[in-house]
């Protein structure tokens, strides 16, 4: 009884410790983290414990664990530990034996508080850029406990644990027998591995040569010292320790096949290129369109958008003068051989990503923009504003006539395509605003103006805003969703457009680990996120609005298209073949 309370009252003031920092920041330590490999494993592995297969002996021997967190006193574990990582293209494998005199581990329930016995853990966060990261543990009993933290600092064990699908297949091997402190224990493994399909929601298995950051870490509780003692692979530095100060984490390195880890013979000894033969032709016929300048001497850097001006053959144009740059609104003189521009608006703060002229725009002047912006130091927000344009040549624009239609809090998936429909309506899109996963979890909520396709009447303006909300909205009547919502569920609808003969309304949206969409609009529709990636599940663990899901028109996996913008609906002469077709592209790919 006593060893067991001891054990809860270490329990309890480390886990403090441990999970304060999730809540903050912590101080970094100079020093960067260490790097090592994961190398290929060129042969099977059979989960057992022990590691005993060919392609183990070449995995690299990470053996360095300690205590770095205690600065000028950091010091090597007690217990050592060694660890090796493999992959393949399946799966990513671990492999650890650890000393351990006092072998501890009574956690049966999957993702259970499997920390609070003698644990193995690993944690991998495969991209700088995102906040996202994956939590491991498997302890003495072979309990395994698996999470992915969208981020550090939003709810942490007690908020993901069980909200993620993880097949983690693992297997320890005790020398020594488990909860009997009474007598002298030797030390355990675990084998285990992970397959790829498991770290979808961060872009899956990685490619030859790519780094991720890792940390490999262990509590050994024992009645032969004070503990947990706690240790790590990383330069954890941060006080108190913190598994979770993914900053330090080591850096892993992904080693593809090679000569080093090939069990069989691998490769060529020298390449004899062949010099006297020639290939005529192509294997792939030629494409049926080619694309054609139609402004020769217009000269853009990052071009963002473009609109024909009613009534002219001038043309409107979003751009910037590099990646992520300020952007200006331009417009061209109208003449064919011009290379000149007009800067209509510069904007110093934030970013124009779309515009649309009123449909009496020749009577009455009037442009929307869809912009995203940031003042001062609020949050960002994404703000459909109207300017004005003279009727008269040479049609000035007003700067100082912007006036603000409808704005909402945006830091990621903005949305902001506009398009007045046959109807007169104003449509406008909304992304989930977060920059990944749908962080802020409002896909599928119908209180808030994000992840929408809205639709408002500018034409008849209420006394306090500058528009109303149209009485055949289909959410008007449903008690605390926002009237405006014409659909909803989507991630970043990045372009939108009204096929002129018909009147439907086309959307471009860019998809999130695997499938970019095209979506026929459709009063009411929910298309799902981020319960659905398209038509495919993401992450079933969050409700569904009482709205049945809507799969897209047309989706794409990632190996064909990585960021689909959006496209036009065909009506002209000199393609009758594509008359009526939504002709739509991809950025990334140039499709």
């Amino acid at each position: 009884m006593a060893i067991t309370l001891k054990r809860r009252v270490l329990w309890a003031s480390i886990s403090i410790c441990l999970y304060l920092p999730l809540l903050g920041s912590a101080l970094r330590a100079d020093e960067g983290p260490a790097a090592f490999e994961c190398r290929w494993a060129d042969g099977e592995i059979a989960i057992d414990g022990k590691a005993d297969e060919a392609p183990w002996s070449k995995a690299q021997s990470i053996e360095d664990f300690s205590l770095p967190w205690l600065g000028e006193a950091a010091r090597p574990a007690k217990t050592a530990t060694k660890a090796r990582l493999l992959w393949d293209r399946e799966n990513l494998y671990f492999f650890a034996t650890m000393q351990d005199s006092d072998l501890y581990a009574d956690v049966e329930v999957p993702d259970g508080r499997t920390w609070e016995n003698d644990v193995f853990e690993l944690f991998f966060k495969p991209a700088d850029d995102k906040p996202g990261y994956y939590e491991f543990q498997v302890n003495a009993a072979g309990t395994v406990m698996d999470m992915f933290i969208p981020r550090r600092g939003s709810g942490g064990y007690r908020r993901f644990k069980g909200q993620a699908a993880f097949h983690v297949e693992a297997k320890v091997a005790l020398d020594g027998t488990l909860n009997r402190w009474q007598d002298h224990d030797s030390a355990w493994s675990v084998e285990g591995r992970i397959p790829w399909t498991d770290f979808l929601r961060t872009g899956g298995r990685p490619a030859d040569g790519e780094t991720w950051k890792f940390a490999l870490c262990r509590y050994d509780y024992s009645v032969d010292f004070e503990g947990p003692e706690l240790s790590t692979c990383a330069a954890l530095r941060s006080q108190p320790p913190d598994f979770h100060h993914h900053e330090d984490y080591a850096t892993l390195i992904f080693k593809g096949p090679d000569k080093q880890t090939a069990l069989r013979p691998y490769g060529i000894e020298s390449y004899v290129p062949l010099t006297t033969s020639r290939v005529i032709g192509s294997p792939d016929p030629p494409l049926p369109y080619r694309a054609q300048r139609a402004l020769p001497e217009l000269r853009l850097s990052f071009p963002v958008f473009v609109a024909a001006e009613p009534g002219s053959a001038r043309l409107w144009i979003i751009d910037q003068p590099s990646a992520y740059g300020t952007t200006r609104i331009a417009r061209t003189t109208g003449e064919p051989g011009s290379g000149e521009l007009e800067t209509l608006l510069q904007m110093e703060e934030g970013l124009a990503y779309s515009l649309v002229f009123h449909p009496d725009f020749r009577q009455n002047g009037q442009v929307f923009v869809g912009a995203n912006t940031k003042s001062g130091s609020s949050r960002r927000s994404t703000r459909i504003t109207r300017y004005t344009v003279a009727r008269e040549a040479p049609r000035a624009f007003d700067p100082a006539s912007a006036l603000t239609i409808i704005e909402w809090p945006s830091a990621g998936h903005d949305g902001a395509a506009l398009a007045f429909g046959l109807d007169r309506m104003l449509y406008i899109t909304s992304g989930d605003g977060t920059s990944d996963s749908d962080t802020d979890v409002v896909g599928q909520d119908l209180s808030r103006l994000t992840a929408k396709v809205l639709r408002i009447d500018v034409d008849h303006p209420l006394p306090d805003k500058p528009y109303s909300v149209p009485a055949d909205n289909p959410f008007v009547h449903v008690a605390g969703a926002r009237p405006e919502t014409w659909a909803f569920g989507l991630r970043n609808p990045w372009r939108m457009t009204v096929d002129p003969a018909t009147g439907q309304i086309w959307i471009g949206s860019n998809g999130q680990d695997l499938w970019e969409h095209v979506f026929l609009l459709r009063r009411g529709a929910n298309y799902g996120w981020s319960v659905f990636e398209g038509s495919h599940p993401f992450c079933l663990q969050r409700k569904l609005a009482d709205v049945p899901h809507t799969p897209p028109t047309a989706e794409h996996p990632h190996s064909e298209a990585r960021s689909l913008t959006g496209g036009v609906v065909y009506h002209g002469t000199k393609l009758p073949e594509l008359r009526g077709a939504y002709l739509y592209g991809d950025y990334s790919t140039g499709k």
